[in-house]
């Protein structure tokens, strides 16, 4: 699954280039969407996926990495109206002389319903990987375990003080092949709709920033394509407060047609980025102007 490391992939600023998979440190987590009350605990069930020696040692290791974040977290017991934590491993690309996992989380409340994803993705020596190497499994464990615990604690979400919520217009997407404009429109929509501090503005005349995306498909080489998307968060003038980009190669042909859950999965792993410049869009306009001395 190539295309996941392009899902993996971040960066915030719009004057840095943009990245290349696993070349930095895991992006800061995102706003909470759950408040979780002080009492829950989370079972966190076997994980399921390759390479499975990794996957066997996950679940333990990830219940104590949750510990560390104060939260009540089990990987052999489950409580009556507790939560419930999946996650799903997948083997990817990597650079050379290195093997690389992603590893995708959902959060289930006591009742089944999901509510909340997150996914880390992590390189290691490739044996590491295949023979569960505890260290390897200990971080990332741990790395998860950061953008796992924003979803466990309760805290406000950010909005601007000015005209309330943060309306954010969803202005398109740009350059996509096959579905691409319309499932990452999509996909995007969902992700900002579940943040309590952003609503997603059906009148671009009437919101606060804006949200587009730029998909550039490079020609085939060797069978793979180059992609690379950019997000823009701007004002309500136009003006960009900054980027986060992504990406990577692509099998030849990969997205030509439905994009499916590919769509989600780069929405998801471009949230945490974007939720910063809306953040700091909403802190920018809550700044009355001072006045000029007179």
């Amino acid at each position: 699954m190539p295309w996941v490391a392009l899902a993996a992939s971040l960066a915030l600023a719009a004057c840095q280039p943009l990245p290349h998979p696993f070349a930095g440190d895991a992006p800061p987590p995102g706003a909470p969407i759950l408040a979780m009350p002080g009492n829950a605990s989370v079972a966190v069930a076997p994980i399921t996926g390759e390479p499975w020696m990794t996957a066997e040692k996950l679940a333990a290791a990830m219940a104590r990495a949750l510990q560390q974040h104060d939260i009540a977290a089990s990987d052999t017991t489950a409580s009556v109206g507790g939560y419930q934590l999946h996650g799903t491993l997948t083997p990817m690309t990597a650079s050379p002389g290195k093997s690389a996992v992603m590893v995708m989380w959902e959060l289930r409340d006591p009742s089944g319903y999901p509510v909340g994803e997150r996914m880390y993705a992590m390189e290691a020596p490739g044996r590491d990987w295949k023979e569960g190497e505890d260290g390897a499994v200990e971080r990332l464990a741990a790395a998860s375990a950061a953008q796992v615990s924003p979803l466990l604690v309760q805290e406000a979400p950010v909005e601007a003080e000015v005209g309330g919520r943060t309306r954010v217009f969803v202005a398109g997407v740009t350059g996509a092949p096959g579905d691409g404009r319309q499932s990452l429109t999509t996909a995007i929509t969902s992700i900002l709709k579940r943040q309590g501090g952003v609503v997603v503005a059906d009148d671009k005349a009437k919101s606060d920033l804006l949200l587009d995306a730029e998909v550039k498909v490079a020609t085939a080489e060797a069978g793979k394509q180059k992609v690379k998307i950019v997000w823009h968060v701007r004002r309500a003038d136009g003006s960009e407060i900054g980027q986060v980009g992504q990406e990577n190669d692509v099998p030849k042909g990969l997205l030509d047609v439905a994009w499916g859950d590919v769509a989600y999965m780069v929405a998801v792993s471009a949230e945490d980025g974007i939720m910063q410049l809306v953040e700091r869009g909403a802190a920018q306009a809550s700044e009355k102007p001072a006045k000029a001395g007179g």
